[in-house]
């Protein structure tokens, strides 16, 4: 039989080099496996932890984020791209603030000190998030099981592997592509109008019992001016923002060099008043081969960003809140333009707030934040299979803050000062890899070597400085020494940290069959004592292809069949603070000691050290499959996965006999378990028509198992308005959870009050009126209600997670679809304690529109309780289910349509290519929740005063090829 060589050269546009050179087939080989030569012939490779692999090969759990589409979104950074997009991955957005970020997390949250995952780009291992662009990813793995222990003592988070596009032989080819939009809000909540605000109020007060001290703002008779709606607050803080997204790039290269050049500016105005953020990106990308055994190459790029945020968070000034309360019956500027405030002579009826759009036009924030990146590397190889790689980084982020807080003087909510403050925050990392490998094959016996060595090390400094009083408050004033007040408030710091590390890596297969991967990591620490600065890292992880068997050669619908599983121990470095081991000295002025006692300067440490300490760790088990069918036109891959994290670092608090305030140690044990299921499929060409549909499911289960000496910890930081502290740490619940009572609807008459009895006969709510609520006593408990009959009421963090995507091309037409949601998880809305409570915060707030659903005798069918002022039944001061909502939601996410011009007639433009686009992001959301958007995130662990909203948002782009 004659055999000759098909030449092929392949490369992904991604960069990922595949198989380069020739097969050897024959005649009859083509005619029978035609549909399979491109199956059989190219391996594709994926990037792992220091190198790259044969996807066929890997016996971890590692997953390629489906990337479809990506240059055609107006993307905030990473966290929104993978958003939906890898089995495994949860991204929850924290609320829609233009200059926030998501909240990532891989396989759960990891324990009290939280997990948030290691980033790679390119070979550089970042402290926190990296600035980059969008536009220049070309690929995303996500190392989600033992694999990760490769990074060591950062690692129990996972890790995602980052790789920026590159330039590719040929001639030199520029894209530009411009987008241009607008957002705005997609659902607002409304308030009581005018007269409606003053008859509920005046209702209120006379079901309390209260009609002699109901002040005149409420009384249609002594103030009928306060039945003139004027101004809807909620739409005149939301405005219809911009967006604008420039990119151009521009590659090519030659037999010995290549490169990339990505440059983007990008400006959104937010969907409130005076809020927007604005990004310059600048990347170069190159590699040239200096000689047949030596290649060099460097990877850089500048990031500028900067922006205006409002505070949506706090139940007294959030911007959300204040403009659901603020009486409508005044307008938003007198008569000589200045900012109103509240009628002088009926001020005091409504109590103390602040006119919301004078509050988000006075916001005067300038953050500008620059980051830099240079990585050269050196590769060179020794002999053959045999390779030496030499890593360089240095990245500086510099951050400034300019905060000038304006006086108020309007009345309702007067402070009559204002102050100029100062921050620089600025970051230094240097990182040095020394990597060796080898790879060489004996037989069907297959070797692959990594040996390594890394020192990373990181200097923190910055300084606050402080003034107050100033006279002007004109942009030309505000500075620092122009303050009046010669009280200034001075700090700085600086910290050092430094990680050194040593690892290795054996990758083994026969014939592709059976798989096993071994690999160690030990790191170093300067957080912890010098006793404890050492850990060892390790994973064992295996594969067996059953598909390569000879015993399967006859199943031809079965492209491809491996079972995994992993084992490791990888380690956590959250929680560790700078001052756990060799705590700060604080300074106070105001220490009397000495012979002749008299006021001196004294430094002193609050949190006594620990020697002891060590960081924290988890043990992680992974089972999966991987198959593909029909031609690997259809795939699948499965995971279980328990994550066991343990030593977590508590910062405990000391009674006041142990003269330090606080001690950080090692406690606790927290499990994350659940499975994921990615699903792939491509649909066979018919005509002009193609398509593929993707799929992503995870599900989790968060368990905490132990705490440090105590059965559950109180959350009091995330409260709302002092009163309503929902969150608590309790052992064989999951992390954060919702407690406090469980309703039984709303008493409709006084015989069922007077018949609500517990096992004693007792009254439970002796004090409850038809129209209360009705709480439940918890199962056994008996007397009156107290926090012994709470019970958990949920967890924020999502039970399920998914996403949804399709892609097609008709001719010249191309579509995306692509849609995200969440399941299981629970929203505490606060809101509801200052939106429905009428003078129960002590202050006589304007209220929700569903307020008018309040019971009373004729409408029992609603779950607001009865229209009462102060709340005597404690319906709102009580923490209970009635605050919590379900936050299920599935979004579309994006939707883009495009429409590439016909080659004949780009080509007569003297272009490359043309495309046309339009792309909508989150079009519609299906949700329960009541509140502004149910994206709220883990901030303040799913309790919500008025988060900042999400914005749907429509663009129009172009893409030019040159």
């Amino acid at each position: 039989m004659n055999v000759f060589k098909v030449p092929v050269s392949v490369s992904y546009l991604t960069g990922r080099v595949l198989l380069i050179g020739a097969i050897s087939v024959s005649p009859m080989f083509l005619s029978q496996k035609k549909d399979s030569l491109k199956e059989k012939a190219i391996d594709e490779v994926i990037v792992v932890g220091y190198g790259t692999q044969k996807k066929s090969k890997v016996s971890g759990a590692v997953t390629e984020a489906s990337l479809d589409k990506l240059t055609s979104r107006s993307l905030s950074g990473v966290g929104e791209v993978l958003q939906g997009k890898a089995p495994g991955v949860t991204v929850v957005n924290e609320g829609g603030d233009p200059n926030g970020s998501p909240k990532v997390n891989i396989r759960g949250l990891g324990g009290i000190n939280g997990e948030t995952p290691l980033y790679v780009v390119d070979g550089v291992v970042f402290n926190g998030t990296p600035s980059i662009n969008p536009n220049d990813i070309q690929d995303i793995s996500v190392l989600k099981d033992a694999s990760a222990a490769i990074y060591g003592a950062r690692s129990s988070g996972g890790v995602i592997l980052i790789t920026t596009k590159k330039g590719k032989k040929g001639v030199l080819t520029v894209d530009f592509d411009v987008k241009y939009g607008i957002n705005e809000a997609w659902r607002l909540k409304e308030s009581l109008n005018a007269a409606e605000f003053q008859d509920v109020m005046y209702q209120a007060y006379a079901n309390a019992g209260k009609l002699g001290s109901l002040p005149i703002a409420f009384n249609p008779e002594k103030y009928p001016d306060g039945r003139i709606t004027r101004t809807d607050w909620m739409k005149e803080i939301f405005r219809t923002g911009t967006i604008q997204e420039y990119n151009l790039n521009l590659s090519g290269g030659g037999e010995k060099s290549r490169f990339y050049v990505g440059m983007n500016h990008r400006a959104l105005e937010g969907i409130l008043l005076n809020t927007q953020a604005k990004r310059y990106n600048f990347r170069v990308n190159s590699e040239h081969k200096v000689k047949d055994w030596l290649t060099i190459g460097e990877n850089m790029y500048y990031n500028y960003s900067d922006g205006n945020t409002a505070d949506t968070k706090s139940g007294y000034t959030g911007a959300l809140i204040a403009a659901m309360y603020y009486p409508p019956n005044v307008p938003v500027y007198t008569q000589t333009g200045a900012f109103s405030g509240l009628p002088i002579d009926v001020a005091g009826g409504y109590g103390d707030m602040i006119n919301p759009v004078a509050y988000l036009k006075r916001i005067n924030i300038r953050n500008p934040t620059h980051e830099i990146l240079i990585n050269p590397y050196a590769e060179i190889t020794l002999a053959k299979d045999l390779k030496f790689r030499s890593n360089f980084s240095q990245t500086f982020k510099i951050g400034n803050v300019k905060n000038f807080t304006s006086r108020v003087l309007e009345v309702g909510k007067i402070f009559d000062t204002n102050n100029l403050e100062y921050q620089s925050n600025n970051t230094s990392t240097a990182l040095a890899e020394q990597l060796l490998t080898y790879k060489f094959t004996a037989g069907k016996h297959n070797f692959d070597f990594l040996a390594g060595f890394t020192f990373q090390k990181t200097v923190e400094d910055g300084f606050l400085a402080k003034s107050f009083d100033f006279r002007s408050e004109a942009d030309v004033f505000q500075h620092l020494q122009n303050a009046a007040d010669t009280n200034k408030e001075v700090s700085s710091y600086r910290f050092k940290q430094a990680l050194v590390s040593y690892l290795a890596r054996l990758n083994y297969d026969y014939a592709g069959k059976y798989i096993i991967s071994l690999l160690g990591r030990r790191d170093g620490s300067s957080l912890v004592a010098k006793q404890n600065r050492f850990a060892n890292y390790y994973a064992v992880s295996g594969a067996w292809v059953i598909s390569r068997e000879s015993f399967m050669n006859d199943i031809s619908w079965l492209s491809n069949l491996k079972l995994r599983g992993s084992y490791g121990i990888l380690g956590n470095l959250g929680g560790i603070s700078p001052q756990a081991v060799n705590p700060l000295m604080t300074r106070d002025n105001n220490v009397i000691f000495g012979q002749d006692p008299s006021q001196n300067i004294a430094y002193y440490a609050t949190t006594r050290p620990n020697p002891d300490l060590k960081w924290g760790k988890s043990e992680q088990t992974n089972f999966g499959v991987d198959a593909s069918f029909l031609h690997n036109s259809l795939s699948l891959q499965f995971d279980y996965f328990v994550k066991n994290s343990k030593d977590q670092i508590f910062n405990v608090s000391l009674p006041s006999t142990a003269t330090y305030n606080n001690q950080y140690v090692n406690a606790g044990l927290f499990q994350d378990k659940g499975y994921e299921l990615g699903i792939n499929y491509s649909g066979k060409k018919t005509g002009d028509f193609t398509y593929s549909v993707g799929v992503t499911f995870s599900q989790l289960k968060n368990t905490v198992k132990q705490l440090a000496d105590v059965d559950e910890i109180f959350i009091n930081d995330n409260g709302v308005r002092g009163v309503l502290k929902p969150t608590r740490i309790k052992i064989g619940d999951p992390l954060y959870s919702f407690y406090g009572y469980k309703t039984g609807g709303i008493f409709q008459s006084q015989d069922e009050i007077n018949n609500y009895k517990d096992a004693n006969g007792n009254l439970i709510q002796p004090n409850a009126k038809p129209g209360d609520i009705k709480f439940l006593k918890k199962d056994g408990n008996t007397g009156v209600l107290s926090n012994q009959d709470f019970v958990n009421l949920g967890s924020p963090y999502p039970k399920f997670s998914y996403g949804f995507s399709y892609n097609m091309t008709w001719k010249n037409f191309d579509l995306n679809i692509f849609l995200q949601g969440v399941y299981g998880n629970k929203i505490f809305n606060g809101m509801k304690f200052i939106s429905l409570n009428p003078g129960g915060t002590g202050q006589n707030y304007n209220m929700d529109r569903d307020i008018l659903n309040a019971w009373t005798p004729q409408n029992t069918n609603t779950d607001i309780p009865r229209l009462v002022h102060g709340d005597p039944g404690g319906n709102y001061s009580k923490v209970s289910d009635f605050y919590v909502e379900d936050g299920s939601y599935l979004r579309l996410k994006n939707l883009t349509i495009g429409y590439s011009l016909p080659r004949e007639l780009y080509q007569k433009l003297d272009v490359n290519k043309v495309r046309i686009y339009v792309t909508t992001n989150n079009l519609f959301t299906i949700t329960k929740y009541t509140g502004f958007d149910p994206e709220v995130g883990m901030n303040s662990y799913g309790v919500d005063t008025g988060r900042y909203p999400q914005s749907r948002s429509f663009i129009f782009g172009v893409e030019i090829g040159l």
